[in-house]
């Protein structure tokens, strides 16, 4: 009997659908993969990496912070990296302590809250008085002035002229839902107080009427936003007596970790008690509904879910939500989030405990005053002069170990990348599928791709495989043999080669039911 040729063209845009049976996925998504982003509505490998600053780190590194800092004769571009007890300046090939005072030894990653006013960098531990860094490596961080005797905070923020401190633990006992506010800072500094007084604009609120610790905060559209568990306020600059007007935004929603939020230009990424949302603070939008959420939250280590962290690698316009999987302390896993094309993919990681932008300038050559070897009538350099590129922002992630990961750095990298889409029906599930050929839409040059196409009668049985097979350039089809109700492709790879996948071609025959 002779059945006529058909052609499935699948070209999902929409990245992976892990949530639901693959045999209920929508034709836009994949059902599966690892070491995948999606781009433009592509799939593509993830790219080349390579250790920075890797002669110069501590070990751990459990938070970073790119700054541009005042220090010295002029500014310079530095990685601060925050480990247990210590503080590292690095630029190009140096390397300086900044830690100052002796610190209180952190145990986890989400403990650090670091943020930067006037463009000088604020820290806290939670366990010592916040302090803070002028800029020079020759003058280490120091506590911040004026702040109350035999006091700590668990995060703090900066917003307009004023640094907040969230959930307050001092004199009076600890209270998890208070606000403490600087006054204002002049340009350049720092606030000289924390102690209201009719003459500054310091001065401090108990945000109580929903429960739980205040995790974090961060300003968006004129408001300083801050999240709760399971709540969100609003503090909004209003002058006078009262200075800050603090508003209920949510009362069922908020941040899981204290580094689960990040801007994403004009709106918030949150990753939440079970779900992730795009957020204004009024309008919430779940991304991850049906596609990701129970993935994430299934597998999330509860022991230790609160070192989930978000980083916004704005380069590539993408949020990576880097957590622990099950039995482990550290991330293990990332989902990365295009916001363009409203898609996800995921990837393996090692241990890693934070992540930051900025600009990576390591391979960079050391242009401070003593490594300047010139003559001074033939020198036409500017010393100390700040080595960098806006234009050349990159990502770091930190791990708990004495190295740096630069994502993206263009270096040749091998790793085993699959990308799949299980049981496609072709809109009739009862009818039986023999398939004969699968072309691969791929870039001009995507290196070796491993090809296989399985099949199975119930989504209860085991798929039944075929051989995989090499598809090797300028090749784009190969040659298969299925027959089943459901049917199933994969694609991988193990080299060096950073390809991209817009979408596979079956073509197979519609036969009869059994």
């Amino acid at each position: 009997m002779s059945y006529p040729k058909k052609l499935l063209r699948l070209r999902p845009t929409r990245g992976l659908g892990l949530d639901l049976p693959a045999n209920e996925v929508s034709p836009d998504f994949y059902t599966g993969g690892s070491e995948i982003i999606f781009r433009d509505g592509i799939a593509e490998r993830l790219g080349g990496e390579r250790q920075a600053y890797s002669q110069s780190v501590t070990d751990p590194v459990f938070a970073l912070l790119n700054v541009r800092a005042p220090g010295g004769v002029t500014e310079s571009n530095f990685w601060l990296t925050f480990g247990e007890d210590d503080i590292q300046a690095l630029e190009t090939s140096n390397v300086d302590a900044v830690t100052g005072a002796a610190l209180t030894a952190v145990t986890s990653p989400w403990q650090w809250s670091l943020t930067l006013l006037n463009n000088l960098p604020i820290c806290t531990n939670g366990l010592d008085a916040p302090r803070y860094w002028g800029g020079d490596v020759g003058t280490p961080f120091t506590a911040l002035p004026g702040w109350p005797a035999g006091t700590i905070c668990k995060a703090i923020a900066a917003f307009r002229f004023h640094i907040f401190a969230f959930d307050i633990d001092g004199p009076s006992g600890h209270f998890e839902s208070q606000v403490a506010w600087s006054d204002a800072a002049d340009p350049g500094a720092v606030p000289s107080t924390w102690t209201a007084a009719a003459t500054n604009e310091a001065g401090d609120a108990i945000l109580a009427d929903t429960p739980g610790p205040i995790m974090c905060g961060a300003p968006l559209a004129g408001s300083l936003v801050i999240f709760k568990r399971s709540s969100t306020y609003a503090a909004d600059y209003v002058g006078g007596e009262r200075i800050f007007n603090f508003r209920l935004l949510d009362g069922d929603r908020g941040a899981l970790t204290r580094h689960s939020v990040i801007d994403v230009g004009g709106v918030f990424f949150v990753v939440g008690d079970g779900d992730i949302w795009l957020t204004d603070g009024t309008t919430w939008r779940s991304i991850a509904f049906g596609r990701v959420r129970d993935y994430l939250f299934g597998q999330l280590e509860q022991a230790s879910y609160e070192n989930l962290f978000v980083v916004h690698h704005r380069a590539k316009n993408e949020v990576w939500v880097c957590y622990p999987t099950a039995g482990n302390t550290f991330a293990t896993e990332a989902l990365i989030y295009n916001v363009a094309a409203d898609a996800w993919g995921v990837r393996a990681l090692t241990a890693v405990t934070c992540g930051a932008v900025g600009i990576v300038n390591d391979l960079a050559a050391d242009e401070s005053w003593n490594a300047d070897a010139e003559a001074w009538d033939a020198d036409l350099s500017a010393w100390n002069a700040a080595n960098f590129s806006l234009a050349t922002e990159q990502m770091l992630l930190g791990a708990n170990a004495a190295d740096l990961t630069l994502i993206d750095s263009g270096d040749a990298t091998a790793r085993d990348a699959t990308l799949y889409r299980h049981d496609l029906t072709m809109g009739e599930p009862e009818r039986l599928k023999f398939v004969r050929r699968l072309h691969c839409r791929t870039n001009a040059t995507p290196g070796t791709l491993y090809v296989r196409v399985g099949s199975r009668m119930s989504v209860t049985d085991s798929t039944t495989w075929g051989a995989e097979v090499p598809l090797v350039p300028p090749a784009s089809f190969v040659n298969v043999r299925a027959l089943g109700r459901f049917i199933s492709a994969e694609v991988r790879s193990e080299d060096t080669e950073v390809w991209q996948v817009s979408g596979l071609d079956l073509e197979y025959e519609l036969r009869g039911y059994r």
